[in-house]
């Protein structure tokens, strides 16, 4: 009897702790993280409250705050305020029209805006009186204060005319806009800007009946008019209206938003919630529900008197117009509906209290939504505007949480806060439902095994013995459940093999069916990995400290161990991966030993020697295509084609290829064939075929962390467990190529800015520089703003470069000191596919040359050179005509009186000699040696008239007076003699200073052979060598010898008079051989 109670004790107390276990096991996480990034203040933005958020055609996204404007270009913020000229802190609306013209809709006021204006500050004075109503503004490139950037207007005098809240522009290019006095038409012809009030037969029973919040034209061509409080105005393109209240099915009148879908559905957000209108053809059923013909143009608002003027303005639709409404009880987290938008995937996304996807289904009766709240990382609960970027990114603004870029196919990432443990995701794999499950450890550090139901995770503690307090610190690859169900969980003091169970969650209620440790035949107790191969083997690595790592195979057949060792080719390891390929060959991947194959019962270990990148290798996988992945630690990762090859070989990836890291974990691929390389910069993804590697981060809502394991599931979805968490990504086909536009965004010259759009440019010409201006810093900008996207630069200054810079992150260039000259600069962007912009962005200049160097003034100083040389000349010439009288005159002076008054004397000498007295000799030797004298003087008075008459200027006058000189002195000796010298042919003009120096030489060397060199032939060549005169002299007399012979008066004069000339004198003599006397003198123009 006793012991039937403790037996019905023992049931009882083993029911409520298995009921224990199974409310507190499964542990719901209920959040992920959405792949967001928050832009705010801190950013740039100009509020962190956003109330509408634009894209413009050219793919800038610009953000309406109540602070001002802000344009953002996918790196930074640009700000508009009233320093820049708006009239209104408050912006609410911004439209670029089809022609490129910008509208802001501000609070006091429209403004028209130039991204090529002047900023015109309001604070400091009021806009020029240009810039009121009706007034023509102009497109002109030079910024001038005649010229703003924000030209404002009004679309009447009353505050609440002049608050503007949307804007719209229909098919027709018209331009629609809200105010808070209702709806005004923008009519613009000849630069003129007028407004027209459009009547649509809006009440005044309240402050906010007139106030219109939302224009929308339908594909019928409808407008459809929002307001705060009087509902919702449909008006035809005939001027016919239609009114819809809470009388006809909305939830409230004041609309908030409107949107027709791509399917022709037409939604209405309210406060009240949000609900789908049953559209037909304009023209309704009965009389009844028409409010007014509007075939005229009302007047505005502040001059109707009477509105119930306006035919039947309160009628109801008998006809209900609303098919469907949806608030919280449907589950919408709120009826205050603020903005709706649907993105180019299709889904609908509804801006409340949150943010909420919109799933209609086939049974429109069965809605799904699917809200996201500040748990799932957004930065403010309350979404105000929805926008989509050109990558297809989802853009949030809140009321004060800034602003948010949701990336189309980004990471969901779960942590911690969710429940993930403490240590990060150490295993993920599928069970044999398809599910997915991960490992991780809890704050104890017991194991956990997380379950994903495709929304949510559940952890289950598995059923450890009480013995086992220690789970090891394996990651990657260290749990699993086998082909038969059961389940194999390492810890640190053995391996528990759990049984097959009916639902994952009774893991947390039974015992496993076996723990293996060294007693069984493992190497050590402390198991680190775990993989099974093609035939239910198990193989297990073990790792420890202090005794011998190493690698065990539990063998299903027989269920035991065999161990692996030295003997097997195996050396003591530390596996760290496992994978097969499709030859059934095992891989290994060692800590720091290398990679290692089992293949026919022997292990081949392949190194670095071999080709791996690095002996540490952390992961490997196989892809489709049947190539052996390995990524290393910290070589990168390497390829293998063959891996049956008995030598294979290693194709390599690392950052030299594009990899952000060479420290690389792990490796999975998307159905597309695309490898994602888990490194410690995020995760890489490399295209095999065309080598293209693009980079996730943290930015892109990767978890934080490095990851250190990779799956793919069922449905194709990627999965990376790191050290603080887990993401899932979805991959998705590359879309068609989109190359990314590059704009010039601003450009200095010399220091100062000159004038580029707001907007870019992607052409800046016809720049004329001053020579001073020659020092340019050109910015540069392109837009993407899509996930795992890294755009880089490349440019060259067409003029001074050949080739294209390397690639670059930097979005700016400076040239300094540039050389006078034309310029072009090219820059281009690359995205992360390799592919360039399609038109380069370019800036053409003209460097001046200064002043001296300019075509019109080397001309001028040409011609001032020329007239200067030809004042020169015409000087010299007279000169040296004035020279040459001179000479003659000399010349003549010279031989008509001093010559014949010498000659007079000599005669007088000679005939007083004759009749001295024979005994009277001494008078008769002076009579003599006056007579002599004289005669000699008149010699050389003739060798003077001979030098300086310029009659005489001609090579063939000095050779004739050589010739008549040997003549009468060769002769009177009786020495015979041989002249040489150019015929008449060469009559070259010498000056009179070389011919007088030459004919000295010449005549004092004649007069040496007469004197001294008892001679009896004597031979004279004059010759004209390539610009010199060769005067040779040489005779058969009696020589001398050069080194005791004294250099007397003649010699040396004859040397110094060769040197005048430029030209040098050479003596050869020895005794007995004659002597021979060679001048070589440079002619005139060819003096040295």
């Amino acid at each position: 009897m006793r012991a039937g109670k403790l037996t019905i004790w023992r049931l009882t107390c083993q029911t409520a702790s298995c009921l224990i276990l199974l409310l507190l096991a499964p542990a719901v996480i209920l959040a992920e993280q959405l792949p967001i990034k928050t832009y705010s203040t801190a950013d740039g933005l100009a509020r962190d409250s956003i109330n509408q958020i634009v894209r413009d055609s050219r793919g800038f996204l610009w953000f309406c705050t109540p602070e001002g404007l802000s344009r953002f270009d996918g790196y930074t913020f640009t700000n508009y305020t009233s320093k820049d000229g708006l009239p209104h802190r408050s912006v609410r609306d911004l439209l670029e029209t089809r022609h490129g013209v910008y509208w802001v809709a501000t609070g006091d006021g429209l403004c028209r805006f130039n991204p090529k204006g002047r900023p015109w500050s309001v604070v400091r004075s009021p806009l020029p009186t240009t810039q009121n109503n009706n007034q023509q503004t102009t497109d002109n490139r030079q910024r001038t204060t005649d010229d703003p950037m924000f030209s404002v207007y009004h679309p009447g005098e009353s505050e609440a005319a002049r608050s503007i809240m949307t804007l719209y522009e229909d098919h027709t290019g018209t331009v629609w806009v809200g105010t808070w006095a209702g709806l005004f038409r923008l009519e613009q012809s000849d630069g003129q800007v007028k407004f027209q009030f459009v009547d649509v037969g809006m009440p005044r029973e309240t402050g906010d009946d007139r106030v219109v919040q939302t224009v929308l034209e339908d594909q019928r061509g409808a407008l459809w008019v929002g307001t705060r409080g009087s509902g919702l105005y449909r008006r035809g393109p005939d001027g016919r209206v239609e009114r819809y209240t809470t009388r006809h099915g909305l939830p409230s009148n004041r609309v908030q938003a409107l949107l027709e879908d791509r399917e022709g559905r037409f939604w209405v957000a309210t406060n009240g919630g949000l609900c789908r209108l049953r559209i037909s053809d304009f023209g309704l059923r009965n009389e009844e529900s028409v409010l007014h013909n509007q075939s005229e143009i009302r007047k505005p608002p502040s001059t109707i008197h009477n509105p119930q003027s306006i035919r039947n303005p309160h009628s109801a639709i008998r006809n209900r117009v609303v098919a469907r409404v949806y608030t919280t009880k449907d589950g919408l987290p709120s009826n205050w509906i603020h903005s709706l938008f649907q993105s180019s995937d299709g889904p609908i996304w509804v801006g409340s209290d949150g943010l909420t996807e919109f799933i209609l289904t086939a049974r429109e009766g069965d809605p799904k939504f699917r809200t996201y709240s500040t748990a799932h990382g957004l930065s403010d609960r309350a979404v105000q505007a929805l926008a989509e970027d050109r990558d297809g990114d989802l853009w949030i603004g809140t009321e004060s949480g800034g602003a948010m870029k949701l990336a189309r196919n980004g990471f969901m990432t779960y942590d911690q806060a969710d429940g993930l443990g403490e240590t990060g995701i150490g295993s993920i794999f599928e069970d044999q439902a398809g599910e997915l499950c991960a490992i991780t450890k809890d704050r104890s550090g017991k194991i956990l095994i997380l379950r994903f139901d495709g929304e949510r995770f559940s952890a289950i503690r598995p059923d450890f013995p009480k013995r086992i307090a220690y789970f090891g610190w394996g990651w990657n690859q260290i749990g699993l459940q086998d082909h038969t169900g059961e389940w194999w969980v390492p810890t640190g003091q053995g391996l528990c093999r759990f049984p097959n169970v009916n639902r994952i969650e009774d893991l947390a209620h039974t015992r496993p069916k076996a723990v293996y440790t060294t007693r069984d035949g493992l190497i050590n107790d402390d198991v680190f990995r775990l993989f099974e191969d093609s035939r239910g083997d198990i193989w297990i690595g073990t790792i420890s400290i202090s005794v011998r790592s190493g690698l065990t195979r539990w063998e299903r057949a027989t269920e035991t161990f065999h161990r692996y060792s030295e003997a097997d080719g195996l050396p003591s390891i530390w596996a760290t991966a496992f994978c097969q390929d499709a030859s059934g060959n095992l891989w290994i991947g060692t800590g720091g030993t290398g990679l290692a194959r089992y293949r026919a019962g022997r292990f081949t270990v392949f190194t670095t020697a071999d080709g791996l990148p690095a002996n540490w290798v952390a992961g490997l996988y196989r892809d489709h295509a049947g190539r052996l992945w390995a990524a290393t630690d910290p070589g990168g990762v390497g390829r293998l084609d063959d891996p049956n090859a008995d030598r294979p070989r290693f194709v390599t990836y690392t950052t030299a290829n594009g990899l952000s890291s060479n420290q690389s974990w792990c490796i999975t691929e998307d159905r597309w064939g695309r490898i994602y390389i888990g490194t410690g910069r995020g995760v890489d993804r490399l295209n095999p075929k065309t080598g293209q590697i693009k980079h996730y981060t943290v930015a892109d809502g990767l978890a934080r962390g490095y990851p250190v394991t990779a799956f793919r599931d069922r449905q194709g979805a990627l999965w990376f467990g790191t050290i603080q968490g887990l993401s899932r990504f979805i991959p998705e086909r590359d879309p068609p190529p989109s190359p990314p536009p590059i704009r010039i965004s601003g450009l200095h010259i010399a220091g100062e800015s000159y004038p580029v759009s707001e907007l870019g440019e992607t052409d800046v010409s016809k720049l004329t520089l001053e020579p001073n201006q020659n020092q340019l810093q050109i910015d540069f900008v392109a837009l993407s703003f899509g996930m795992g996207e890294s755009l880089r630069y490349q440019y060259k200054l067409e003029g001074a470069d050949r080739d294209w810079s390397a690639l670059t992150n930097q979005r700016a260039v400076n040239y300094a000191k540039l050389s006078s000259g034309t310029y072009r600069f090219v820059v281009r962007a690359v995205n992360s596919d390799g592919m360039p912009s399609p038109t380069p962005a370019t800036v053409a200049f003209t460097i001046l040359p200064p002043i001296w160097q300019r075509w019109w003034f080397l001309m001028l100083a040409a011609m001032v050179v020329g007239l200067a040389v030809y004042a020169i000349y015409r000087y010299r010439v007279a000169r040296l005509i004035e020279l040459e009288r001179v000479r003659t005159r000399i010349a003549t002076d010279l031989h008509d009186e001093i010559g014949s008054n010498l000659s007079l004397i000599a005669m007088i000498g000679e005939v007083a000699n004759r009749h001295v007295r024979s005994d009277d000799s001494q008078m008769a030797g002076w009579l003599s040696l006056i007579a002599s004298t004289s005669r000699e003087t008149v010699d050389s008075m003739s060798d003077i008239v001979w030098a300086v008459n310029p009659h005489k200027d001609h090579l063939n006058d000095l050779i004739q007076r050589m010739r008549r000189v040997a003549d009468d002195n060769f002769t009177a000796r009786n020495i015979t003699f041989h002249f040489s010298a150019p015929g008449r042919e060469i009559d070259v003009k010498l000056g009179a200073e070389t011919r007088r120096e030459i004919f000295k030489i010449f005549k004092e060397s004649v007069n040496n052979i007469v004197r001294h060199a008892q001679c009896t032939h004597a031979a004279i060549e004059f010759q004209v060598e390539a610009g010199w005169l060769v005067l040779k002299l040489s005779d058969n007399g009696t020589g001398f010898d050069l080194d005791r012979a004294s250099d007397g008066n003649g010699l040396m004069s004859m040397r110094r008079r060769a040197k005048n000339l430029g030209g040098e004198l050479d003596v050869i003599s020895q005794p007995g051989s004659g002597t021979t006397v060679i001048l070589k003198a440079p002619l005139d123009g060819h003096r040295r």
